[in-house]
């Protein structure tokens, strides 16, 4: 029997049960409209009303979080779809002591509240809504003016300065993010509020090869990453640990509804590999994100999320790029995405 939007969402990512089909969504940043809510909001029901995806993943300025805590940034200079830092928060380890709780009060998360609400009161109640966020480790990386790794920049371990941060001040550095998962707690519980019906938690590419250490993101990643989930619960939460060698496998035992990883990717396991160790959580992924910027890849685009379905056809599963599609996502791209889960 074919379901609607709801009910399929609800089935697989609540329930954890194969619907009528596999649940299908891309997203991407809408850079010219990122710094407006009304913009954002019109750019990404207009992107919906286009594909009709199965659920919206909104995705907002990679930097709101950051800006919570007084970073600035100049909107003039981007490097794909991170703004060049002008100032950040944490510049030493002594400035890890300024980091303290905030509200849902802060401009940018009223910000994305008002994006959520106009989303939802576009769209009306059966579209479900999964809001971004990223984890507490994430946001003091930016906070110390570091933009997260993410996608298939490389990865090195002494461009970032977390390293150097949490050995020189750990009892700060954990006040720190104890402050930082207060905070995207009650935001989280607001965007609920807003009209939200999940979370996009994304660890980014922090659990990389090369980057942090496992014992560093145990310490000072798991721990607070643990303590919000948690807190948020039974709230539906996506995962996303992001680009090649991202060991997906790490975080199969958060209480999450679903593990998102590049699963086409160098070093990753692929989306059959993941049963031996999902223990009930949904896979999501199955197309190479980077097809999506050549409209000659739409063939290949199709091959990919066909054989995704067949493996997990007996599975609950969300079909999507691996990763958020590149700013010239071609149109045929996206449409044969999402036109595959109907074939």
């Amino acid at each position: 029997m074919t379901q609607n939007k709801r009910d399929r969402f609800n089935r697989i990512l609540i329930q954890k049960e194969v619907a009528d089909r596999p649940l299908v969504s891309a997203w991407r940043h809408f850079i010219e409209a990122e710094r407006d809510s009304a913009a954002l909001a019109a750019a990404t029901v207009a992107f919906q009303r286009q594909y009709d995806w199965d659920f919206v993943k909104i995705n907002p300025r990679t930097t709101y979080y950051a800006e919570a805590w007084g970073n600035e940034y100049d909107y003039e200079a981007y490097d794909g779809v991170v703004p060049a830092t002008l100032k950040a928060r944490i510049g030493q380890a002594s400035d890890l002591r300024r980091i303290t709780a905030r509200t849902a009060e802060e401009p940018s998360f009223k910000e994305q509240l008002d994006v959520i609400s106009r989303v939802r009161q576009a769209l009306g109640p059966d579209v479900p809504i999964v809001q971004t966020l990223f984890s507490p480790l994430a946001v003091l990386e930016y906070l110390s003016g570091h933009r997260t790794l993410a996608a298939y920049r490389p990865a090195v371990r002494s461009a970032t300065p977390l390293p150097d941060l949490l050995a020189a001040a750990p009892e700060d550095a954990h006040a720190a993010l104890q402050a930082i998962t207060d905070t995207l707690v009650n935001y989280v519980k607001a965007a609920l509020e807003a009209g939200a019906d999940g979370i996009f938690y994304a660890v980014l590419g922090q659990a990389r090869d090369g980057y942090l250490t496992e014992s560093e993101y145990e310490s000072f990643g798991r721990t607070y990453d643990l303590k919000l989930l948690q807190a948020i619960a039974p709230t539906p939460v996506i995962l996303h640990t992001c680009g090649p060698e991202a060991h997906p496998e790490r975080f199969a035992d958060y209480p999450i509804s679903a593990l998102h990883w590049a699963d086409l990717a160098q070093g990753n396991p692929g989306l059959q590999q993941g049963e031996q160790w999902l223990d009930g959580r949904v896979a999501m992924g199955g197309v190479d994100e980077r097809l999506f910027s050549e409209a000659s890849s739409v063939e290949l685009i199709t091959k990919q999320a066909q054989l995704a379905i067949e493996q997990l056809r007996n599975r609950p599963f969300i079909l999507s790029a691996g990763c958020g599609v590149p700013l010239n996502t071609a149109d045929e791209a996206l449409k044969a995405l999402r036109a595959a889960v109907e074939s």
